[in-house]
């Protein structure tokens, strides 16, 4: 009878990290299905848009002030990056759209029109670029989940999602843009 009592814990035990180590995975699937259908309301339940948005406008403020950097000591640089940071927020409001969402869920920074960062440059479709991503997925803590498209011939990371626990689930909560240095 306690043979069958420890089989049983260990059986639970093995349930219980399967589904912790399974869930963030199958978040990530229910936001993509979610995005590509243009359901927003389950969007609404898988992502923290709040934090989100402010991932967004800190990588675009902080890709614009890395820009301006190069043109220190100019006014006109400082007037563009002034600019910039203003429109950062309703540009990034206006890409957090059901279809921004699927665009970040395919290796694409929101309002890219279907173009990854760094894609082709000749109004192309996009497939053949993303067949040179690679996407890693894994832990970066016991509460943080990250989703990175690599490109395949250089290395460099194109984008990455974060997606953070909240309760038993996961929520998208951030976005990592190349050159940016913001790490939320």
């Amino acid at each position: 009878m306690r043979r069958r009592g420890t089989l049983f814990l260990v059986l639970v035990f093995c349930g219980l990290a399967s589904w912790q180590y399974f869930t963030p995975h199958l978040a990530l699937r229910s936001v993509q299905a979610a995005a590509e259908a243009g359901d927003a309301q389950r969007l609404n339940e898988l992502v923290d848009f709040p934090a989100l948005r402010l991932s967004l406008k800190d990588n675009v403020r902080s890709a614009v002030s890395h820009q301006v950097a190069g043109r220190a000591g100019s006014r006109v640089g400082a007037l563009t990056g002034f600019a910039a940071g203003a429109l950062a927020g309703p540009v990034v409001d206006r890409a957090l759209t059901p279809s921004g969402i699927a665009a970040l869920m395919q290796g694409t920074a929101p309002g890219g029109r279907g173009k990854p960062r760094g894609g082709n440059k000749d109004g192309e479709d996009d497939k053949p670029n993303r067949a040179n991503l690679t996407i890693e997925r894994g832990y970066a803590g016991p509460n943080r989940f990250e989703v990175r498209y690599v490109d395949r011939n250089s290395g460099a990371e194109r984008l990455a999602l974060i997606m953070h626990r909240d309760g038993l689930g996961w929520k998208l909560a951030s976005v990592r843009l190349p050159g940016t240095g913001v790490e939320k």
